[in-house]
């Protein structure tokens, strides 16, 4: 009888170990009584289709697997393809997070490193193109979770508490309670998809295999789909020409600096530089960013955030290409001090504002320099640098307790030093320089460096050194104007944007207001918040939700137009971006007027007017540096541009010479051969300047003719010799009326009769 019973339990034992069911190699004794999972250990039959109908292949080798993900959840796509190629041996695993890596729209939740392997928990895709991958834990939506090369990841088996950011999108997970994900295979030997009690780190691929991944919601099972959807490859389509970028310092403790990208369509890609470089981000708390040439440049106070497990740090200075977001180098060290700031200076050299200095950097070698000289001194917290411009003869760099430091790029030392507390520095539409203090405005010459005090009416503009950002006191390309945000006190900004007329020199403290401002926590600025579009002239205008805590997750983009009119509102995905600034691309190069002469007859000192000979679409114009770049023959002639921007071109015996002018707009870079007939006048050292110029040339709306002679009259033809009305007053001529295209100005003074060409755009 004890024979017997023995062996009846021994039977009873086998019954239940046959009937338990695993899944992704895990022993599920809590679903064994439920009928709805009957079919699973049942084969199923294989689809149709072939690896002729996949579309997006990720990876490459010899070897190709099909990788489909069947949500059932009743939207369409449902059931999409991948292809997976690779060499040497791979597992379901590897070929989930390399599709995860390159397809932007494919994300997971992962239980990673458990004694079966990696627990797929969740799989989405981004239907709607809407790019909000991310979860909600729990219903808390004050801490989302954003996947990181795809990959949510999650250290217990809690993926029935996921929901997606975007409801529209696919999204099943689930364990217990939701249902789960049912892992299919099929290799090449076999006929029909089998159900796998393993999990994808033990699954090993063969060449030609099948991975599906089917999920049973409510724990009830859905045959395989006899067709699936061909994925399309993912491409990245931002276009970093259109649009603007946004800085962020992100959240100290837990992740690095990013920027985020806002195409013209107003459509907002986050991460851009972390998505084009494997998920490498820059240094701690980002505060700063420019765009120099074809460099982008971004600055952060620290080289790392240490509690950042997710992005690799790039370091206190990271350049990247401003076309592409690709990482061109990171550099930790970058003198000794944090990070402050950067300007582009020539075509070898930038400058890199620090807390204990600026120091050169070197844009041809990639390579950090020694300090400028006379720029040094002072603690990290009251002698840092802040923001740093450069003008077409120096770099004004405001120093903290100091003032602004006059640093000459020839000689790569301080020149001078406007003595003050300023907060920041700006170049206007007009040329001159702007500092601005609590109270008041200072006009600096830019080469007598003499100041002129403008005292503001009512608010105050305080600055951040404690916690130092860039400031919003900004500019307008379009506009001779300049533009900021009163200040409460030190620590918190006013509601109210400021504007400042250069040309009048007339205040308005009331030009627009920041919205949101009812209800308990209202909308306040953050970081330089303030930045003004150099093409379109719109005012752009970075908020997030006063509060502190998680109220920073609430973050917003405004856009004003140039009459202080609110025109559009973005809202940015909950997370604490803690926005720094906001920079716009450079895509317009330097153009040169017709008006500078190929050829020029000299007998005196010669002096030919640079000032408003080049311009630029989205530079300021009078910023642009002009050098010398060479001479051919300096026994022939001398050539020289002064700080009037003046080329003076003084013959020294009788040849000709070349000579040729650079101008640098921003790191971008044109160039105008001049050939110099020069002959000696003796007796004579009186100067000889070239009569007339127009600029801006192209023109859209006002033409300036720039001459010493009294204006006798002015006549306008097109291209054929028509006369064409125009209205002329006081040396300007308004063109606006007039259609794009080629046309003569006929110029007659008191002296001589002049003809120059111009283009209306």
């Amino acid at each position: 009888m004890k024979k017997n019973y023995f062996l009846i339990v021994l039977l009873f034992i086998a019954f239940f170990t046959n009937a338990q069911v695993t899944v992704q190699g895990v022993p599920r004794n809590d679903i064994q009584q439920k009928s709805s999972v009957k079919k699973l250990t049942s084969k199923k039959k294989a689809s149709a289709a072939d690896f002729a109908q996949i579309k997006y292949w990720v990876g490459t080798g010899a070897n190709q697997a099909a990788f489909v993900v069947q949500w059932n959840d009743e939207k369409n796509a449902d059931a999409l393809i991948w292809g997976f190629r690779w060499d040497g041996n791979a597992t379901g695993e590897d070929m989930l997070k390399a599709i995860a890596k390159a397809d932007r729209r494919f994300f997971s939740l992962l239980y990673q490193g458990t004694q079966f392997g990696s627990a797929i928990g969740g799989l989405g895709f981004d239907l709607n193109g809407a790019n909000t991958n991310g979860l909600y834990k729990d219903k808390n939506v004050t801490y989302p979770y954003y996947p990181v090369n795809g990959i949510v990841n999650t250290t217990e088996y809690d993926f029935d508490l996921y929901t997606p950011i975007d409801a529209a999108d696919h999204w099943q997970s689930g364990w217990t309670s939701n249902g789960y994900w049912s892992y299919w295979v099929k290799n090449p030997t076999d006929t029909e998809f089998g159900y796998s009690g393993l999990g994808a780190s033990i699954r090993v691929l063969e060449n030609g295999s099948w991975d599906v991944w089917n999920y049973n919601p409510g724990f009830n099972s859905f045959d395989i789909a006899s067709t699936f959807t061909a994925v399309t490859p993912y491409v990245a389509t931002t276009d970093f020409t259109a649009g603007y970028f946004l800085v962020n310092e992100e959240w100290f403790g837990h992740t690095n600096g990013s920027v985020n990208f806002v195409n013209a369509d107003g459509n907002i890609s986050y991460r851009v530089y972390s998505a084009t470089n494997s998920s490498q981000a820059f240094g701690a708390t980002t505060q700063y960013g420019t765009i120099y040439g074809d460099k982008f440049y971004f600055i952060s106070k620290q080289a790392s955030d240490g509690g950042d497990s997710q992005y690799t740090p790039g370091g206190r200075l990271v350049v990247a290409n401003a076309k592409t977001m690709k990482k061109i180098a990171g550099f930790n060290d970058i003198g000794g001090g944090d990070g402050r700031s950067f300007v582009g200076v020539d075509e070898k050299t930038g400058y890199i504002g620090a807390s204990n200095g600026v120091f050169l950097f070197d844009i041809a070698n990639l390579k950090v320099g020694s300090l400028v000289t006379g720029t040094g001194g002072g603690s990290q917290y009251s002698g840092q640098i802040g923001n740093m411009i450069r003008t077409s003869h120096y770099v004004f760099a405001v120093k903290q307790n100091a003032g602004i430091l006059v640093i000459d790029p020839a000689t790569n030392s301080v020149k001078t030093t406007i003595t003050g507390a300023f907060h920041s520095v700006v170049q206007a539409k007009d040329g001159s320089v702007w500092g601005i203090q609590n109270q008041k405005l200072i006009n600096i010459n830019e080469t007598t460096f003499a100041l002129t005090e403008y005292a503001i009416p009512t608010t105050k503009y305080l600055g951040s050194w404690g916690a130092w950002n860039a400031g919003s006191f900004t500019y307008s390309n379009q506009q001779n104007a300049l533009y900021w945000i009163n200040s409460i006190n030190s620590f918190n900004s006013g509601t109210q944007i400021v504007k400042f007329d250069v040309a009048t020199k007339t205040f308005n403290e009331n030009f627009a207001v920041i919205p949101g401002q009812t209800g308990t926590f209202k909308q306040i600025p953050y970081g330089a918040a303030l930045r003004i579009d150099p093409v379109s002239d719109k005012l752009i205008l970075n908020t997030t939700e006063s509060g502190f805590g998680a109220h920073y997750q609430k973050n917003w983009i405004h856009t004003f137009d140039n009459k202080g009119v609110l025109t559009n509102t973005k809202i940015l995905d909950d997370y604490y971006w803690f926005p720094a600034m906001t920079v716009f691309p450079d895509n317009a190069s330097p153009v040169i007027s017709a008006t500078l002469p190929s050829e020029v007859s000299v007998k005196n000192a010669t002096v030919i007017d640079l000032k408003n000979i080049v311009s630029d679409a989205d530079n300021l114009s009078l910023a642009i540096a002009k050098s010398v770049k060479s001479n051919s023959d300096a026994q022939i002639v001398t050539a020289v541009i002064n700080e009037k921007d003046e080329l003076v071109l003084t013959p020294k015996k009788t040849g000709n010479a070349t000579v040729v002018i650079s101008f640098n707009s921003n790191g971008k870079f044109v160039e105008k051969s001049i050939t110099v007939k020069a002959s000696i006048n003796l007796g004579t050292e009186e100067f000889t300047k070239v009569k007339l110029a127009v600029y801006p040339n192209p023109v859209a709306e006002i033409l300036n003719i720039q001459t010493e002679d009294e204006v006798l009259g002015v006549n306008v033809y097109d291209i054929s010799g028509k006369a064409i009305n125009a209205e002329v007053n006081n040396k300007q001529i308004n063109v606006s009326s007039l259609i794009k295209g080629l046309y003569i100005i006929n110029v007659v003074t008191d002296k001589a009769s002049y003809v120059q060409k111009f283009i209306k755009n």
